[in-house]
């Protein structure tokens, strides 16, 4: 796992060209603390590469380049040593090299044959083009900026900063406060954009023009007619066997994060079979209210795996206040991102360079509670539609808790999905930005609801928040239940092997129960509740009150909602935490892209 960055400018400025790789220095320096590499690939082309060293340590040093190309790559090919070309002859023995050669043949044809994670640029030699190209579910982040002159990427936006005019983009900002994170290419900035999952951008570096915009990974086909238990356990446990093995090729120890839940109790057991000196980390809680840590010594215990619990207290918490609108550069508004980052560098600190995770799960399987309380609105509907004012009801007996006014209004006038995550439920986001497409995505099953999550809330939300807390930490999380083949076996499964009644990820907890407890299976996940209402209504009111009366963003919310929201948690009317975090995230998050400018970095020269 590393950090890139690359800079193509119509007419060098060496001076420019210097800040820029000196941005990328610093503010890659964490996904990448190993080495940092930076090549001028022609007199107007410089790429730039920190490395977090996990396959070939010696021999996969980046910028790497041959005869006919050079790419800077972050990510793994799981699949490389079968990938050879056996009439071909390989100088290292890094993955690396591998999509090198098979870019410089094939292009972006020879992505479809790749099982890894990636996103990487490939300067092809012969056509002087380059390509930006980001992987099928959008695990690996890639930014890019472009104008008539000038041509950057990176894997964060900091060092785009020196380029953009940094004007926010308001549909960004809307989808922001709706569903907590910037969606698709969008990014808070209205030029920086991010490559979307399965998609090539091609630059003439000759013309400094768009040549080609594709998705280059195959459809994804759902065809849920696959209704038998036992046929599907088989193909789920084969293709979930197949990916634990291919996600611990490296050749640097492999740990697990360990919730504790049914996800990454599965990848945990999975690889503890094939690795039988696995080591697990976990958060645990000194409050047994919040603490899930023995259901994670529970698999440990089976499986004889070395478990290593770090126990958190709010101060854990309140200490990263301040920096996480730093870390989290493309902002997801998820307090709980926080606690990953803290374990991550638990194993960091321990020795690790990789973990295992169970994200995507809930996405394939249909493990959010959201599709249940969906699928019941949906139910409900033809005999609430007869009934408006049953909404203004809800909202007067919750007291205008806004989750509670949302599914009655859903089973009341409007049976669609938008997903998961919300922040400001749909009727609310309406009042706060003037911006009425951004609920224009809503699905009308629980198929497309799934398939609204694996396009948005997966990528956008969950693999962002993943990749910024591991990388802050320089651990590398790989993500088994994110390949093509365990995908093609969940798009297979009947809806009733996703939900089957109350209960989610039906059969993956059947296929879970195999090899962990049960205990840790058919439970209600706690979490762990953060006491951010308390802390905004107390030690932190005079911040956020601070922060509302200097904000950059009263010139896109509409006045006094995001007034009476604070005002409204503040007298304990309402508990609207979760919506002062992302105001005050996002704040912290633009005022510090705002101050990153070109003098800062002076002194590099590529």
């Amino acid at each position: 796992m590393c950090g890139v960055a690359g800079l193509a400018l119509r007419s060098w400025d060496q001076d420019f060209a210097g800040a820029f790789v000196g941005a990328a220095a610093k503010f890659l320096a964490r996904r990448g603390p190993d080495a940092f590499n930076y090549k001028r690939a022609t007199p107007n082309l410089v790429l730039a590469h920190s490395r977090l060293s996990i396959i070939d340590l010696v021999g996969g040093t980046q910028p790497m380049s041959d005869a006919q190309g050079s790419i800077v790559f972050n990510g793994e090919i799981y699949n490389y040593r079968e990938l050879k070309e056996p009439d071909s002859t390989y100088q290292t023995s890094s993955d690396t090299e591998v999509l090198l050669k098979g870019m410089n043949d094939k292009g972006t044809a020879y992505l479809n044959q790749i099982d890894g994670m990636f996103a990487f640029g490939h300067f092809d030699q012969r056509r002087h083009r380059l390509t930006l190209v980001r992987d099928q579910f959008g695990i690996k982040p890639l930014y890019y900026f472009a104008d008539r002159n000038r041509i950057a990427f990176a894997s964060r936006l900091q060092p785009l900063m020196l380029l953009s005019a940094k004007a926010i983009n308001r549909k960004a900002l809307a989808e922001y406060y709706f569903l907590r994170a910037c969606c698709g290419s969008n990014t808070i900035f209205t030029d920086i954009i991010e490559i979307r999952p399965g998609e090539a951008v091609v630059f003439d570096l000759e013309t400094f023009a768009v040549v080609e915009k594709k998705i280059w990974a195959e459809r994804r086909v759902v065809h849920r007619q696959q209704h038998n238990v036992g046929q599907a356990l088989q193909t789920l446990d084969q293709a979930m066997q197949l990916a634990i093995d291919r996600h611990l090729v490296a050749d640097v120890p492999v740990a697990s994060l360990l919730s504790g839940g049914v996800d990454s109790g599965l990848v945990t057991a999975l690889a503890a079979k094939r690795r039988p000196d696995l080591s697990a980390f976990s958060i645990g809680f000194q409050d047994q209210a919040f603490d899930e840590s023995r259901y994670a010594a529970a698999v440990c215990q089976r499986y004889r795996i070395r478990h290593h619990v770090r126990y958190c207290d709010t101060s854990d918490f309140s200490s990263f206040l301040m920096e996480w609108p730093v870390i989290m550069d493309d902002v997801v508004a998820d307090p709980s991102a926080v606690m990953l980052y803290i374990v991550s560098q638990f194993a960091h600190d321990t020795g690790y360079k990789v973990v295992l995770t169970g994200d995507g799960a809930d996405e394939l399987f249909g493990g959010y509670n959201q599709y249940y309380r969906f699928q019941l609105a949906r139910r409900l509907y033809p005999y609430c539609r007869y009934f408006p004012w049953a909404v203004d009801v809800v909202r007067r007996l919750t007291n205008h808790q806004s989750r509670y006014v949302h599914f009655a209004r859903t089973a009341v006038c409007d049976p669609n999905y938008y997903g998961t995550g919300m922040i400001f439920e749909p009727h609310l986001v309406r009042e706060l930005v003037d911006q009425d497409d951004v609920l224009s995505e809503k699905r009308s099953d629980l198929t497309g609801a799934l398939d609204l999550d694996l396009d948005h809330r997966l990528p956008d939300d969950m693999l962002t928040r993943t990749d910024r807390a591991t990388m802050h930490a320089s651990i590398e999380a790989r993500v088994p239940f994110l390949t093509r083949y365990v995908g093609m076996a969940s798009w297979t499964l009947g809806e009733e092997l996703l939900l089957n009644g109350r209960t989610q990820k039906f059969l993956l907890k059947q296929l879970a129960a195999k090899y962990i407890p049960r205990s840790c299976i058919y439970r209600p996940k706690k979490g762990f509740d953060l006491p951010l209402a308390e802390w905004f209504r107390h030690g932190m009111k005079s911040f956020v009150c601070d922060t509302l009366a200097s904000t950059w963003q009263d010139d896109y919310l509409t006045p006094g909602v995001m007034q009476s929201v604070i005002q409204d948690h503040l007298t304990c009317r309402n508990d609207n935490a979760d919506k002062i975090w992302a105001f005050v995230l996002l704040e912290g998050n633009v005022r510090h892209l705002r101050s990153i400018v070109p003098s800062m970095f002076a002194g590099m020269q590529p």
